[in-house]
């Protein structure tokens, strides 16, 4: 098929690619652009794409080795047998990554009859000129121009997903990305198989999930997990969620609260990252996230250099504050219970769902392989979520304490100057307090909004939660030269002491500082 004049000046939206694509061509004839930037590139969908895979004649891995090392993309060597190859480029606001592999059965039309669904089975060819690459024609072996037009998710042929069953995952993910219903057969398919994930790595479900629900609507991604027989196989504590019910001020079982928190974390984490922003269908929703952006808005640049800052593997910040919404709950199944009041209605109760929850979705991360540092994020934040709430209730009426804040920070998990496991659980607090009720009371908003930001405030003002840490009145060379003290932990616990002070604003000078000392020394078995 002959592409229209648009594609024919087709030009990869990233620099970097136009330039790793036109030495590859110029290396080896023929070379072939397959796959989802071919589909991208028909739906209008170029500016988007960040990998893109080539297909060669022969000795892919040679080709890409001498490409990366003229051009400065790392190189990878991932599959020798089949002569795969995989170069990045990271010098970049976000990795750019270009797979380049042999072709599979000998010829472009059987490598793609190899692959997983039509509108992913297509290739053009390239003509490598002096100073540029040209697109010459469109290769469909299956149905997917015309699947692509009617805009549906349909395998390649029957044999598509019982070759590879992390395609039954691939199908949810392309189907909420690009917003294409999955066709029967193939849908029919996944039910039947759906048992077969159990067979893939950790880490491909792994991958897949967090393409997933990186996408600009994972709760739609979890609901369709759901109805295909895939969430019990990937993320059985959040499919044990359903039918879980709860009672006021929520308005939704377990899972359904989970769902809308994604949805709700999902619209904050575009917020933190820039993005345009979707918002809910529901406007009671809608409103309550216009008011909480705003309210955030005085400290939108260090909750944005915060989150989007990279973790293992690439990962974003903000693209963990869906997971946190994900598995928040998860130890609601586990710790339910029924109690009467004292009218002799039934009220529900989870005491300690946080802490069994922590240990739940620290075993799931970990399972998944995600880093030894991200498992222990979710941990953290699981773990404390509802520490917002217990503050937000403990001062209602009120501001929040100086000694209250301090604690807060101090507690919920290690901080360096740049990445503070407070500031995730605090928007997680806010997604999950928005996730309660549609019909969330504006006065209690209003009130908790309030209360949020008096938390920021003590972290990122000068005279916050850092200030005893950098500036303390005396430090512990001048306790151990003024009182005596030896280096230990008492020595240690005076500091600490001191330091909450000085935060909480008892102390407020350095002859103060002493005094307090030395009344902690008279009060310790040293």
């Amino acid at each position: 098929m002959t592409l229209d004049e648009n594609v024919k000046t087709w030009k990869p939206a990233r620099a970097p690619f136009a330039a790793l694509i036109h030495a590859i061509a110029l290396e080896v004839q023929p070379a072939w652009v397959v796959g989802g930037a071919v589909r991208d590139l028909l739906l209008g969908r170029n500016a988007a794409t960040v990998d893109i895979d080539l297909v060669v004649a022969h000795s892919a891995i040679p080709i890409a080795r001498r490409v990366a090392d003229r051009l400065g993309w790392a190189f990878y060597a991932l599959d020798e047998g089949r002569d795969v190859a995989r170069l990045v480029f990271s010098a970049g606001p976000e990795p750019l990554v270009c797979d380049i592999s042999s072709t599979r059965g000998g010829s472009i039309a059987a490598d793609l009859r190899a692959r997983d669904f039509t509108v992913n089975a297509l290739a053009f060819a390239l003509d490598a000129r002096a100073h540029d690459v040209y697109p010459v024609h469109v290769i469909d072996v299956s149905t997917g121009m015309a699947d692509l037009a009617a805009g549906c998710i349909r395998r390649v042929h029957a044999s598509s997903l019982a070759d590879d069953p992390a395609r039954l995952l691939r199908a949810v993910r392309f189907s909420v990305e690009l917003g294409f219903p999955i066709e029967d057969a193939t849908l029919d398919q996944m039910l039947r198989m759906a048992n077969s994930v159990y067979s893939v790595s950790p880490e491909r479900i792994r991958d897949v999930l967090w393409k997933m629900l990186a996408g600009a609507d994972p709760a739609a991604a979890i609901e369709l997990l759901r109805t295909t027989g895939l969430l019990p196989i990937v993320l059985p504590e959040v499919a044990g969620t359903e039918f879980v019910q709860q009672s006021e001020p929520h308005d939704k079982d377990v899972y359904r609260h989970t769902v809308a928190a994604v949805q709700i974390a999902a619209v904050l984490r575009d917020w933190l990252l820039g993005r345009r922003l979707a918002m809910p269908l529901n406007e009671g929703v809608a409103a309550n996230l216009r008011l909480l952006t705003q309210v955030l808005e005085p400290w939108a640049f260090y909750l944005r250099r915060h989150f989007a800052a990279a973790e293992a593997g690439g990962r974003l910040r903000a693209d963990w504050l869906v997971w946190h919404a994900l598995l928040h709950d998860v130890g609601k199944t586990a710790t339910r219970t029924l109690e009467s009041t004292e009218s002799g209605a039934q009220r529900t109760r989870f005491f300690e769902h946080e802490v069994v929850g922590a240990h739940m979705a620290t075993a799931r991360a970990e399972a998944l392989r995600f880093s030894r540092a991200e498992a222990d994020l979710v941990d953290i934040v699981v773990r404390n979520h509802m520490r917002p709430h217990l503050l937000h209730m403990s001062f209602a009426g009120g501001d929040i304490s100086r000694r209250a804040r301090y604690r807060f920070f101090r507690d919920v998990g290690p901080r360096t100057s740049d990445q503070r496991a407070g500031v995730d659980v605090i928007m997680l607090a806010l997604v999950d307090r928005v996730a309660m009720n549609a019909q969330l009371d504006a006065g209690e908003w209003h009130a908790y909004l309030v209360h949020m930001a008096q938390m920021l405030t003590f972290l990122y003002s000068e005279q916050g939660v850092d200030r005893p840490m950098r500036q303390p009145f005396v430090d512990g060379r001048t306790l151990m030269q003024e009182l005596g003290l030896a280096p230990g932990p008492a020595l240690g616990q005076i500091m600490e002491a001191l330091a909450e002070a000085q935060a909480a604003g008892d102390v407020t000078s350095r002859a103060e500082a002493l005094k307090m000392a030395q009344m902690l020394v008279g009060g310790m078995q040293l």
